[in-house]
């Protein structure tokens, strides 16, 4: 896939030497949903719990849709 998609958005642990650290701030309802996703994948045991995994892949979902 291309550089920017959810594929590539949460690489292994040190493999993010060449990203970039921002922070935000999000309205308490956006907060909540990521609180209750990142819950619901850590009981599933998938992959990509943390927040910031959740809004990478946010991120690369919105940017591919807009073929960016």
């Amino acid at each position: 896939m291309k550089a920017g998609t959810s594929a590539d958005a949460n690489p292994p642990y040190g493999k993010k030497s060449n990203f970039r650290k921002i922070s935000l701030t999000l309205p308490q309802s956006a907060y909540q949903k990521l609180i209750a996703e990142s819950a619901r994948r850590k009981i599933a045991r998938e992959p990509n719990q943390l927040l910031s995994a959740l809004l990478r892949e946010a991120v690369a979902g919105y940017l591919s849709r807009l073929g960016r």
